[in-house]
């Protein structure tokens, strides 16, 4: 893995169902980050998806999420766009988000559109990254 495995979220192993980790220890591809303090500017993270997801229905919403607890508590504070077969895949995504609180998660809901259990997407990193975003 090229980046430091404390800034990210999910590390590029298929996703498979909805992930929404509760520890900053790494299960399934992602984790919980501990930001200990966030900076007064905000941060940027960014998502980028190597694979188109295989069927025409399917969806997949990744929301960034903030508590003061490390397993529970979490609140949205942004949201990527929604993403289907043919729109924006493979692609990169970054946006900006502001928090005060200590702990972030990149939580991962997916619709398997047939509901047959085989929804799977590869080449998914979502990366808390140094950089700052014009846009909010």
């Amino acid at each position: 893995m090229a980046f430091d495995a404390e800034n990210v979220f999910h590390d590029g192993t298929a996703i498979t169902a909805d992930i929404s980790p509760v520890s900053t220890v790494r299960s399934g591809g992602s984790a919980v980050l501990d930001l200990k303090k966030t900076p007064a500017k905000g941060l940027s993270v960014a998502m980028i998806v190597a694979a188109d997801l295989a069927e025409i229905n399917d969806t997949m919403l990744v929301t960034i999420e903030e508590s003061a607890a490390v397993d529970s508590g979490f609140v949205e504070v942004a949201r990527f766009p929604l993403l289907t077969k043919g729109t924006g895949m493979p692609g990169t995504y970054i946006l900006r988000f502001q928090s005060n609180k200590r702990y972030i998660r990149a939580k991962i809901d997916i619709t398997d559109a047939d509901v047959g259990g085989d929804f799977t997407v590869t080449g998914v990193y979502i990366l808390l990254t140094p950089y700052a975003y014009s846009k909010l």
